[in-house]
């Protein structure tokens, strides 16, 4: 990655402001409809874990750790359905620039809400059939993978293209 990353220009654009705000709008749209599909696969199989017979609803850290991951997942489906609803209350109100504001917050507290739920859904799974030591460990990696996906390389990125 020594090459110089290209950085694209809102001057380059032939936009109105309104076109910026309903080209992002539509962008955001199709990020959170992804993200969406998989919170709701997740919350759903969390909701059926607790009720199957093989949880360990005798150990408390497995019975903790599902509240946790069944919180974080209903969350992040509220998070990622707010858009939504505040499309719904503004819609032809002229107030797109607004709503591509607000879908971005929502989007973005989603998607750290649904990575919570991801990990502790890994612990789990891990914890029942390894360890809980290692379901530790397991998540602890994936989490600071994570956080670097996240973070170090949009960090990298940012300082790539000055």
């Amino acid at each position: 990655m020594g090459r110089e990353v290209p950085r694209t220009s809102q001057t380059e654009r032939d936009e109105s402001d309104s076109e910026r705000a309903d080209r992002n709008f539509v962008e955001m749209v199709q990020e959170v409809r992804i993200a969406q599909g998989g919170v709701q696969i997740l919350f759903g199989f969390l909701l059926a874990l607790g009720f199957t017979s093989a949880f360990p609803t005798e150990r408390e850290s497995f019975v903790r750790v599902l509240t946790a991951a069944l919180l974080l997942s209903g969350g992040a489906a509220m998070a990622f359905l707010a858009p939504v609803a505040f499309h719904r209350r503004e819609f032809r109100t002229g107030r797109k620039e607004a709503l591509v504001w607000v879908t971005h917050w929502f989007a973005t507290a989603g998607l750290v809400l649904l990575i919570g739920a991801m990990l502790l859904s890994v612990w789990l799974v891990l914890a029942y059939l390894w360890s809980e030591p290692t379901a530790w460990a397991a998540v602890g990696g994936l989490t600071a993978l994570s956080l670097g996906v996240w973070f170090a390389v949009g960090t990298y990125l940012r300082r790539a293209t000055g």
